[in-house]
């Protein structure tokens, strides 16, 4: 049961907005309607905030409430940060945005070898590099970000350089890593001096070992479900911020005034005002014309999304990681700014409430109940991938075996990105080892398994390919093909 526990600050609400009571209201609808245990939120216009508040639980089943001030990770919305310090970097005269990456990061490497000669930062930031995600490399794998970068060098491309937007974190974690460089010192030592300390933002921090001792920490949550924070400090510029709605509503004046915190000039305006314009243009995919039907086009600037909202401009970026779920909307014309923030991450809350909000804050007609339609697209989607997994099973061939006695499978396979996958054979099942993951190997079908209690890996499907001499070559895991050593 979702507790109705919310706090507030009382805050100035110019007369032609919905005042504090109304806003109010529409977070606690959203969040009940979501089951969300907690809610950050800030509302800011010009260099005002509107409003400001915790809503709820920091955790399910505790009495700890949220606060403005509270830990939540706000994953990739850490990528317009990133863009922001290159901003300062270009400013300062020590990179410019179509830099070649190797001119600051001289190990980066692109298996493409059209890509590897020309790519540039603005390439990293614009996800038009040709390579697909590629985010099960890093997700609590505890591979560095220098080990993550050149892995890279043998990834492998899905689309041609600069043909296609691609959404990609490791390039966003390699331009993170070419402005330290750059700079003299760490993607984290520069955020903390050049964006944290000149916009006051005292709760924001960028490695786990400092996160973990906050004592006013969100806690993450999946289906209502308590869970631990994750040490993604090896994304580092891609998404590895934790941040609270107070602080980010300093990042949101900085951001609507042009580069400007309190009469204090943090980045050009010319400079950052690239990062917010459209680089790559987006097809909407079918699933996100479902979920927003008022968005008529989409584009991909540097560390943030343009989209067009029943024809207003906006600005913004969400993140969702390890149980949390953020959104940071900016409306450029009214120098109008949201940050939400939802400690469950099998939400679309942070959605659902910033339309409501747009509704309210540009006056629009009330079209429609923004949970209630969104809720629904969430549960034809659950229904549809609950029968793609049914026709799975029905798809699976029963009482077949496998091809050779499970010890011919046994052994060391190897892929140049990902590494080594070692298949294990112990209590007479086959078992599997990567990246620190450990998995036992259900028998689906033929040369195919399935892992079982693997983490990250639970549900993958392994298939050998056997050579003609009827011994397994490779495996296929994970969308690579790993060769037998």
């Amino acid at each position: 049961m979702i507790r109705l526990l919310f706090f507030f600050l009382p805050v100035l609400v110019l007369s032609s907005e919905p005042d504090s009571p109304r806003i109010q209201t529409l977070v606690e609808q959203a969040r009940v309607a979501w089951k969300v245990p907690g809610v950050g939120i800030a509302i800011v216009k010009g260099d005002q905030t509107l409003y400001l508040a915790g809503h709820g639980l920091r955790e399910l089943g505790k009495p700890e409430p949220l606060t403005e001030h509270s830990l939540f990770q706000i994953a990739s919305t850490t990528k317009a940060f990133t863009t922001t310090a290159i901003a300062m970097l270009v400013d300062d005269g020590k990179m410019a945005w179509d830099d070649p990456v190797r001119q600051h990061l001289d190990f980066f490497r692109l298996a493409d070898p059209h890509a590897d000669q020309l790519v540039t930062i603005r390439d990293l930031l614009t996800h038009r590099t040709g390579l697909p995600r590629h985010d099960t490399l890093w997700i609590r794998t505890g591979f560095t970000r220098e080990d993550l970068i050149r892995r890279m060098a043998f990834a492998k491309p899905s689309a041609p350089f600069r043909s296609l937007y691609q959404y990609q974190n490791l390039m966003f974690t390699s331009a993170g890593e070419a402005l330290g460089r750059a700079s003299g010192r760490s993607w984290d030592a520069f955020l903390k001096e050049r964006i944290f300390t000149p916009l006051k933002m005292t709760d924001s921090l960028t490695a786990y070992d400092e996160i973990i001792r906050s004592k006013d920490r969100a806690m993450p949550h999946s289906k209502e479900r308590t869970g631990t924070w994750g040490n993604y400090d090896n994304i580092g510029g891609a998404g590895c911020i934790a941040s609270s709605a107070s602080d980010l509503s300093h990042w949101l004046r900085m951001q609507l005034a042009g580069g400007v915190y309190e009469g204090q000039r943090i980045v050009s305006e010319k400079n950052l005002s690239e990062t917010h314009l459209p680089s790559m243009a987006n097809r909407l995919s079918p699933a996100t014309r479902e979920l927003q039907p008022e968005y008529t086009q989409t584009s991909y600037g540097m560390g943030w999304v343009i989209n067009h909202y029943r024809g207003e401009m906006l600005v913004m970026h969400a993140g969702s990681l390890s149980g949390f779920r953020a959104l940071v909307t900016m409306v450029p014309r009214l120098k109008l700014g949201f940050v939400i923030l939802a400690n469950e991450n099998d939400t679309n809350l942070n959605e659902a409430l910033t339309n409501t909000l747009l509704d309210e804050y540009l006056d629009l007609p009330k079209t429609r109940d923004w949970n209630a339609h969104m809720l629904a697209v969430v549960k034809r989607n659950e229904q549809k991938e609950a029968r793609e997994k049914q026709e799975q099973l029905e798809a699976r061939k029963k009482d077949t075996r496998p091809s050779l006695p499970l010890s011919a499978y046994v052994g060391l396979y190897r892929e140049p990105a990902y590494g080594d996958a070692k298949v294990v054979f112990q209590a007479g099942k086959l078992g599997l080892e990567w990246a620190g993951f450990r998995g036992e190997m259900e028998h689906w079908h033929y040369d195919t398994w399935r892992i079982r209690n693997g983490d990250t890996l639970t549900d993958q499907r392994i298939t050998f390919s056997l050579n003609a001499k009827g011994v397994p070559e490779n495996l296929s895991l994970l969308g690579q093909e790993f060769s037998r050593k």
